[in-house]
């Protein structure tokens, strides 16, 4: 699953970010999981990920 989460805009775009870790700080990558125009839509997916487990970053 994803260590982190964040959320950040993106042109007209917002998008959330989960970063998967992996076995050092170098081989961790930020994956787009979607894009949303309405910030508020966008925030809504970030705190529901937020708050199932992940950290924000």
């Amino acid at each position: 699953m994803f260590e982190s989460f964040k959320l950040t805009p993106k042109g007209k775009a917002w998008h959330v970010r989960g970063r998967k870790g992996a076995g050092a700080a170098t081989e961790a990558a930020w994956v787009s999981l979607g894009g949303c125009r309405s910030q508020i839509v966008a925030v809504r997916v970030y705190l529901a990920l937020v708050a199932k487990g992940g950290r924000n970053g």
